[in-house]
Order: structure tokens, then sequence, then C-alpha cells
């Protein structure tokens, strides 16, 4: 047989449809299809989250391996630089006194801080070492933040008195001064309960030849404390806190009072309480906190006062001490489920707007006449008017109550 022939009978054999036993056939497979390649906006966010749950797994041991070196004292983590106390004026015996007070001042460290006596403006604001991680510290700051005038002062002076519940947070705290204010963290990561109490001072000059342009402050936790002494005349001064409450304390009605032209207080959760002057404005503002306030207006006659406060869930208790000497009064007064309770002095003139979605109005007052009042499926929207004075008001509350007394009850 020629090998023509066999070449033929094996083609003949293999291309055979019935594929005879002992045959085998190959099929010829498809290529399979390619996976489709995911879109670009899916894999920017699955980098974004391999990422991110990297970067929290390192933030959460990262700071436990630093911190763990300033228990041994073998790594100075924070160090302030040191004033030149050979060139400060001593504490004086009362503001030793002021700062002595409520507590044992033994075993206490002692930070002091000067500035230029032409500076127009200062600040002072506390921050947090673990504010970006998220693991907590377990380091406890107590204390308050005193503002005090002195008569004999010729810079703004800034005190620290620092106690501390393990010797290695004296070491980890950071005090750093600037040219025109000064930046504090007191909350160095602990891993086991550590405390720091922080009394800080700030001594501002007073007399007639002096004022500043502006004055913030700005904490955490520490409340801020405005002693009846601070009579400095200041053009906008701006304290603000998390959870600590804001006190100023009486004698906003004397001469020798605050004063402040533009005057703005804040908080998270604290309250704010004490007497605070209207010359120019005031401005009182809480989320959850209690706001109680005497208010003091100048004798500044057709000039506007203008006063605003403002929460979501706290109380308002608003008054006036004594009149509006007579000038015209801007105020709004909101909350969403806070009451409001306000106390116009007598001599106030002008219109007022009350509204509530589901709260209470009231309205009292020699004198005050209830022009327009409504309610319906959106709540309740009361206009009231008292003399023809250029005074105007606005008061709002989703569901807490508002009550409103003009002068002397009828």
């Amino acid at each position: 047989m020629t090998n023509d022939r066999l070449s033929a009978m094996e083609y003949e054999r293999y291309t055979d449809e019935k594929h005879p036993d002992g045959v085998h056939h190959v099929e010829v497979l498809e290529p399979l299809p390619q996976k489709p390649k995911r879109p670009l906006w899916r894999r920017v966010v699955r980098f974004l989250l391999t990422a991110g749950a990297i970067f929290m797994v390192w933030s959460t041991f990262a700071p436990i391996f630093s911190y763990t070196r300033c228990h041994g004292n073998k790594h100075n983590m924070h160090r302030p630089p040191q004033p030149d106390l050979s060139r400060s004026e001593p504490i004086s015996s009362d503001l030793i006194e002021t700062m002595m007070s409520g507590g044992d001042g033994s075993g206490a460290t002692y930070e002091h801080y000067t500035f230029p006596a032409d500076l127009k403006s200062f600040w002072l604001k506390q921050e947090s070492f673990t504010r970006l991680l998220p693991t907590p510290t377990r380091t406890q700051v107590v204390g308050k933040v005193i503002v005090h005038s002195c008569p004999k002062a010729e810079n703004i002076s800034t005190y620290f008195r620092l106690t501390f519940s393990e010797p290695w947070l004296r070491e980890s705290i950071l005090i750093e001064p600037h040219s025109d204010g000064i930046l504090f963290k007191l909350d160095p990561y602990s891993s086991t309960h550590a405390k720091v109490n922080a009394t800080v001072l700030v001594v501002v000059p007073k007399s007639d030849e002096y004022s500043l342009d502006r004055l913030s402050a700005g904490t955490i936790q520490l409340p801020i404390l405005l002693k009846d002494t601070f009579t400095t005349h200041i053009n906008a001064t701006s304290l603000d806190t998390i959870s600590g409450n804001v006190f100023a304390f009486g004698k906003a009605a004397d001469k020798k009072a605050l004063d402040i032209a533009n005057l703005h207080v804040g908080t998270v959760s604290g309250s704010i309480d004490g007497e605070f002057p209207l010359i120019h404005a005031v401005d009182l503002e809480s989320t959850s906190g209690t706001i109680t306030a005497s208010i003091v207006s100048a004798n500044l006659k057709e000039q506007i006062g203008y006063i605003k406060t403002s929460t979501v869930s706290g109380d308002h208790a608003i008054s006036f001490l004594g009149k509006l000497n007579p000038r015209p009064l801007y105020s709004t007064h909101n909350s969403v489920s806070g009451n409001i309770d306000v106390k116009y002095p007598e001599d106030w003139q002008g219109g007022l707007k009350l509204k509530t979605t589901s709260g209470h109005i009231q309205v009292r007052g020699k004198g005050t006449k209830v022009v327009k009042k409504e309610k319906d499926i959106v709540g309740r929207f009361w206009q009231v008017i008292k003399g023809d004075g250029k005074s105007k008001g606005s008061l709002g509350s989703i569901s807490g109550t508002i009550d409103v007394l003009i002068g002397k009850d009828e």
C-alpha cells in the first residue's frame, strides 16, 4: 500500500462523522472570554478603603510604642521653650492667691510667658494630642482659664500652674508661645489613667491709655472665667469651649465693668452664665448647654445694640439689668427644642415676631399688644408691639416654649 493511499485512509478515518470505536475525536474549543476590567471608580474606592484600613491599624498601635518611651523618661517628647524669668515680673501675691485657690499648690510647676507691650491682638488656644487618633488617651485634664486685668501690668502675661499625677507627664505636655498668642496641649497619650490639673491665668493691662483690638480664648474642657476685675477696653472678644463652661462674674452694671464692644461666647455642651455688657453686639451660642445671661446696655442713645442667643437643645434665660438708656435693640433668640425665656427692660419699645412649631407662646408686660396671632398646621405665629420705638426682636423654637416679659407684668 502506497504512502498516498495510507494518508487518504487516515484522513478519512479521523474525519468520519460516525466516530467508530477506537477513534478519538478532539473538539475545537472556543477561547474563554476575558474577564472585563473593573471600572476606574471601583478601583479607586477599593484602593482608598485598603489604604484607610492600613492607616487605622498603624495609627492604633503607633502611639502606644512611641509614647511608652515617655514612661521611662527616655524621650523628651515636647519640651516647650522656657521663659526668661530673669526678665519677667515676679508673680504678685494676689495672682498667686488667685491661682492657688481651689487646690493645694505643693508640687506644682509654674510657667510664665510675657508678650510685647505694643501687642494689639492676643489669642490662647488649647488643642489635643490625640484628636486625629482612633485610640483615645486616658489622660484626664481638669482646671480652668482665668482672664484678669491688672493696673500694674504693662504687658500681657500668661501663667500656668500645673500638677501631674505621674512624673512623666511633666515632660510630655506642650506649651508653645508665639509672638501674639500661646498654644498648649495637656493630654499626652496614656494607656492607664493619668491626670493633669492646669490653671491658666491671662493677665491683661488696665489703664485709660491701654486697649486691645482683639482677644480670643479657646479650650476643650477647661472652663473660662472672666474675673470681676477684667475691665480692659477691648474691641472684640471671642471665647469658645467644647465641654467647658463660660462664666462672667458680676459688676457688669458697675462703671468698672466688662468693656467689650463685640463679644462672642460659644460652647458645645458647656453652659454660659454671667453678666455681659451690650456696647455694640453680644453673641451667645451653645449646642446643648444652657444660656443664663444678664445684659447691661451701654448709654449710647441712638446707636443700635445687637444681641443674639441660639441653642439646639439648651434653654435660654435672658434678662436686662437696668434700662436701654434709651437705644434701639435688635435681638434674635432661636432654639430647636430648648425653652426661651426673655425679660426686656421697661423702656423697650418696638415690635416682636414669635414663632414655634409645637411649643407654647406667652407674652406679658404693661402696654404690650398682640396685633397678630395665627395657628395652622406649621405652628403658631405671634406679632407683638409696644409703643412706637425702633427696637426689633425675633424669637423662634420648634418644640420649646417661648416666654417674653416686657417691663413689669400687668
